[in-house]
């Protein structure tokens, strides 16, 4: 009898996975991650999922979030953290690492 309701399971759980992989994906904006941080969404942990940083999730609504940066603003901030080494008096604006999040479903 047990056997009987392993197999069973065992063909519920087959059967579902196929019925999730059929269905089709959809499409949206990327989002920044300081939009979603204000409306309550919350950072979790990321095991280098798609190369994705971090995630951040509210209820069941999960996003998986990359560094959208480029070598000019790299460039930059690399440039005004060594001038600050050099003179303490430098200026500090330097510019933000774009951080964008993309709906999981």
């Amino acid at each position: 009898m047990n056997s009987l309701k392993a197999l069973f399971a065992i063909i519920l759980i087959l059967g579902s996975a196929k019925a999730v992989s059929s269905q089709e994906v959809g499409e949206s904006e990327f989002v920044y991650v300081s939009d979603l941080a204000s409306t309550g969404y919350e950072p979790f942990a990321v095991s280098s999922t798609a190369s994705a940083s971090f995630g951040m999730k509210k209820g069941a609504t999960m996003y998986l979030c990359f560094l959208a940066d480029n070598d000019a603003r790299s460039l930059k901030r690399r440039e005004v953290i060594r001038k600050t080494f050099e003179d303490e008096n430098a200026p500090r604006i330097l510019p933000s690492i774009p951080v964008v999040c993309v709906l999981a479903q």
